[in-house]
């Protein structure tokens, strides 16, 4: 039930998309560990033995049929926790081994084309009408996280203004207060901020409709 319980987290959560790779391995790792110990699935190749009737061949086959179940488990556990887009470049993987060490010669590299990609994200992010403010935040804190696990250091400022540049248009006066508020100085400085005027936001639109429902009452 644990295990359903951490899928299901993960799967609410970020899913592997190429660029979240560092951190979604490390996810991972955690997760193959506790369960069932299919970790050691991912490091371990095992075929099927000619048929027999003596004890060794016996054992041989409860062996590779306990790493059969596991690899199909693994197998499934990776699919499930990578974005769709990614599913069908990799269900085709005979063993989960294959698909483990297949991502990560894919994106676990520090390529300058991978880099590239990386900056450019973060630096063209929108938060996503979907997501709440918080959930914004967290997002490019994980992509700051990504950049530095791939010796990627980006400045105070470079981090301030990328999520100024990723606000909703609708805060245009919010974006200027930022920019020219002197006191922000980094990225925990502007979350704090704009995660307030969220909050902000949410109490004045609360409140409105408050108000337009004690009017129609009044009718």
């Amino acid at each position: 039930m644990a295990t359903k319980n951490i899928i299901a987290d993960l799967n609410k959560g970020e899913k592997l998309t190429g660029t979240n790779y560092n951190i979604w391995h490390k996810k991972m790792t955690f997760l193959l560990n506790i369960w069932q110990e299919l970790f050691e699935d991912l490091t371990t190749i095992m075929t099927r033995s000619l048929e027999g009737n003596t004890a060794q061949s016996r054992r041989d086959l409860e062996d590779f049929e306990t790493w059969s179940k596991k690899d199909c488990c693994a197998h499934f556990t990776l699919l499930s926790c990578m974005h769709d887009d990614l599913i069908s470049a990799y269900e085709h993987c005979a063993i989960a081994k294959d698909m483990w060490d297949q991502l990560r010669f894919d994106f676990g590299g520090t390529s300058v084309t991978r880099l590239r990609s990386l900056v450019l994200k973060f630096e063209m992010y929108k938060k996503d009408p979907e997501n709440s403010m918080t959930e914004h935040l967290r997002i490019m804190s994980a992509m700051i996280r990504d950049l530095k696990n791939a010796e990627v250091v980006l400045s105070d400022e470079q981090q301030l203004q990328a999520v100024i540049r990723s606000l909703p248009n609708s805060w245009v006066n919010m974006r200027k207060i930022l920019t020219h508020n002197e006191n922000i100085k980094n990225f925990a400085d502007v979350s704090r901020h704009v995660e307030l005027e969220a909050q902000r936001e949410e109490v004045i639109c609360a409140t409105t409709l408050f108000a337009q429902g004690g009017k129609h009452n009044g009718n």
